[in-house]
């Protein structure tokens, strides 16, 4: 092979940064087989075998590192110059990637991109809803443009830039006695099974730092993986929770929950928008940040 194939690049790439060759063959539209082989004409090109096999896993060798580098800057700078070039056609055509933590996903952002849309059909947009963990993950490897988050993120390679103001509340099913009240105390959470979100929300994280701050740790827990499945659970009596309540606007006026104060507690929360510093921001982008702060604050 006189001359390197970008496509083998390509797929190189797409293995080590999900670190599965199964992964990569449902990202590329590829058999996995069809991945071995790609990876296999670019170890005899290097002479150097680029991965390591651990169990279901794999791992970049030495010199699967020293290719990655190299592979991700070259990628990067490509991707620079179609976002530049799409800046020239101006806000006619475009992709946007966003990604954001569920509560905002789910709650806050489809009204302001239906808005955006409205202004803007040329431009596609894609929405990828996960949890804060992994919206932080996909923002620093670049899958996104920019991403949303209910919690803050602490990695020097990110702007990271408050947007909206979130209050959570403590929800209980609308038949139970506390339904009554305006507000309890935090040890009375105690006395209840707490549906908790999977390990990784930014609601969670939340939730548990500002109960230790008064000296609670919650014992008696159920985790769900999902917003809609610990409404559901409050809903049917399972145990209470605490969340946004953005997220129960609808459940409250049908009267499925009812939301309650927690005292002594600041439940305030600040959600955020997050980007790489040294990622070039396109004039979409920058058009689509300045929309949603417009729209939600």
């Amino acid at each position: 092979m006189d001359n390197l194939n970008l496509n083998l690049l390509r797929v190189f790439h797409t293995v080590a940064r999900l670190q599965s060759f199964t992964r990569a063959a449902e990202a590329l539209f590829l058999t996995q087989p069809g991945i071995s082989k790609h990876i296999k004409v670019l170890e005899d090109y290097y002479e150097s075998r680029l991965f390591d096999r651990l169990g279901k896993k794999v791992v970049l060798t030495q010199a699967g590192e020293t290719l990655f580098l190299s592979a991700d800057k070259i990628f990067n700078l490509l991707e620079r110059s179609k976002t530049e070039i799409d800046d020239l056609k101006g806000l006619k055509v475009g992709d946007l990637r966003i990604g954001a933590s569920v509560t905002i996903g789910i709650y806050l952002l489809p009204d302001v991109l239906n808005k955006f849309q409205s202004l803007y059909p040329g431009i596609r947009v894609t929405l990828d809803i996960d949890l804060n963990r992994q919206i932080i993950r996909q923002v620093l490897d670049n899958s996104v443009d920019i991403g949303f988050l209910g919690a803050p993120a602490d990695d020097e390679r990110l702007v990271v830039t408050p947007f909206f103001k979130d209050e959570l509340v403590v929800i209980v099913p609308a038949d139970k006695s506390w339904a009554t009240r305006d507000h309890i105390q935090p040890l009375d959470l105690l006395s209840e099974r707490f549906i908790l979100s999977r390990s990784g929300s930014g609601t969670r994280a939340i939730i548990e730092e500002r109960l230790q701050q008064v000296g609670v740790t919650l014992k008696n827990t159920i985790e769900f993986g999902h917003t809609e499945a610990v409404k559901k659970a409050v809903e049917v009596g399972l145990g209470i929770s605490i969340i946004s309540k953005s997220a129960i606007l609808k459940e409250e006026k049908l009267g499925l929950i009812r939301s309650i104060s927690l005292s002594e507690v600041n439940l305030d929360r600040n959600f955020y928008l997050t980007y790489r510093k040294d990622k070039y921001l396109t004039n979409l982008a920058r058009t689509f940040l300045q929309f949603i702060v417009y729209k939600i604050s």
